[in-house]
């Protein structure tokens, strides 16, 4: 396989000079701004502005004409490589059996030239960056260039008809509004809005900031808890925002044994997996999803991904009863749905337990405060209150956990917020192991163990508080065989 040096899509000049523009702008637009005040905005001092942007947009436009000129990338003797620098002179060599994926990503300025930017991953993963990027490419030598990658990995296959790869799920309108408003994502929308206010605390001056608040501030209870409502509707909708951002139009396909990914409203990702680097799939069944029978799917894939031990979505959204028919099409090797083994009844009061430990404590702490300062009788109906949830909460954690083993496939389900299930082959299993703490060892249980490589620090896969004997008969069952 051999191919000569190839230049980037024109588009790129136009990209490149964006990204210099962009980078003079954060660097400078302060301080051009406080130039302006300084000197009154007068019409000299303007036009000295002007004409120094019109300067940086130049030297952007020429340099990305020099940096499209000096890059090129090939496919040649096994490897791919790629060359850049105007100054400095790079090349990047990396074998094509070291490559991990061939993702493509479609931004605003992308989509405008109607082009992609290819991103290649290797197999070490991890890094904050890509390990190859080409800032632009069309469709038509995107695709050639992940199908000259890809045949490095791929068995031949003795077929005449090339269909291309096969939709196997679709993400309606529907699903992705009932994903974001089932995300869970409230939190973290929140999170936004306080670093949004504390910037506009920031910029306001403290007599406009004190101004506001008298206008706006609460004047009763009902006013307070109505601030609230509107606060969480709003965080509500950003996550909703947030959810139809990454995931609109998302799309999962599969050709041979390569796995696509397309999804994005303003970045349009393309996303490919190895079937082979799939390590374990999770079935995750959010806490207000559970309720509907939904569930999203992701896959610890190893060496994948931008983040090192992050898994990937495989699929955002459906009922929990599509999701082994699914796996049957997209990965039938993790397409088992055994029934699950239940705990020892003895491990129900170690959930309960660590359940309610923490509330103990904050119990007793505001138990002696509220005895010194307060009344002591509010204080432990309060107490109580919160007791009996967190008593139920572990009960609950108890009864959803379990495992399986099937068809050398091991299956756990726990319990955090929401519940999930964990699905991986034997084989994939990197190290096994047992904990047995000494309350554990009290009542003759353990924790079990178990790791799969995804990314650069693993995943675990746990089952808390087994029995010893079954524990022990896990580490023997999933041990390597001769």
């Amino acid at each position: 396989m051999s191919s000569e040096p190839r230049h980037l899509h024109p588009a790129a000049m136009l990209i490149d000079a964006i990204r210099i523009v962009r980078r003079s702008l954060s660097a400078f637009v302060i301080p051009g701004v406080v130039f302006l005040a300084s000197r009154g905005f007068d019409v000299q001092t303007i036009v000295l502005v002007l004409f120094g942007a019109l300067v940086v947009a130049v030297f952007a436009a020429f340099w990305g004409f020099l940096s499209w000129r000096a890059t090129t990338y090939e496919v040649a003797g096994g490897v791919f490589r790629l060359r850049w620098g105007v100054v400095q002179k790079n090349e990047r060599t990396i074998p094509l059996d070291h490559v991990q994926s061939v993702d493509t990503v479609q931004g605003i300025i992308q989509r405008l030239f109607g082009v992609v930017e290819v991103r290649i991953e290797t197999a070490g993963g991890g890094a904050s960056e890509p390990d190859a990027s080409l800032a632009a490419l069309d469709r038509a030598d995107a695709e050639a260039l992940r199908r000259e990658i890809e045949s490095s990995r791929r068995e031949p296959v003795e077929t005449e008809d090339d269909a291309g790869p096969t939709i196997l799920r679709r993400l309606g309108t529907r699903d992705l509004l009932l994903a974001g408003a089932t995300s869970g994502q409230i939190g973290v929308a929140l999170s936004l809005i306080a670093v949004a206010s504390q910037l506009f605390d920031d910029v306001l001056s403290e007599s406009l900031a004190q101004r506001l608040l008298e206008t706006f501030a609460p004047r009763s209870v009902t006013a307070a808890l109505l601030y609230v409502l509107i606060l969480g509707l709003f965080a509500w909708l950003l996550a909703i925002g947030g959810t139809v951002l990454a995931y609109a139009g998302f799309t999962l396909s599969r050709d041979g044994d390569f796995l696509y990914i397309r999804r994005g409203l303003l970045e349009r990702r393309e996303a490919t997996i190895p079937l082979a680097r799939i390590q374990a799939v999770r079935i995750v069944e959010g806490l207000l999803r559970q309720p509907f029978g939904l569930s999203s799917l992701r896959v610890e894939s190893a060496g994948y991904g931008e983040d090192a031990g992050v898994s990937t979505t495989l699929f955002p959204l459906l009922p929990r009863k599509e999701v082994h028919t699914l796996l049957l099409d997209a990965a039938p090797e993790f397409a088992v749905a055994p029934p699950l083994n239940a705990l020892p009844r003895r491990a129900l009061r170690r959930y309960v337990f660590r359940s309610t430990v923490p509330f103990l404590f904050l119990i007793s702490a505001a138990t002696l405060f509220s005895y010194l300062v307060f009344d002591l009788a509010a204080w432990v109906f309060a107490a109580l209150l919160l007791l009996l949830p967190a008593a139920l909460y572990g009960r609950l954690r108890y009864r959803d956990a379990g495992w399986a083993l099937e068809e050398d496939r091991l299956v756990v389900r726990s319990r955090l917020l929401g519940r999930t299930t964990a699905i991986a082959p034997r084989r994939r299993l990197q190290s096994r192991a047992t904990v047995r703490s000494p309350l554990q060892r009290r009542v003759r249980l353990a924790t079990f163990q178990a790791r799969v490589a995804s990314g650069g620090g693993g995943a675990e896969l746990r089952v808390t508080d087994l029995g010893s004997d079954t524990a022990d008969g896990l580490i023997e069952n999933l041990g390597p065989r001769a």
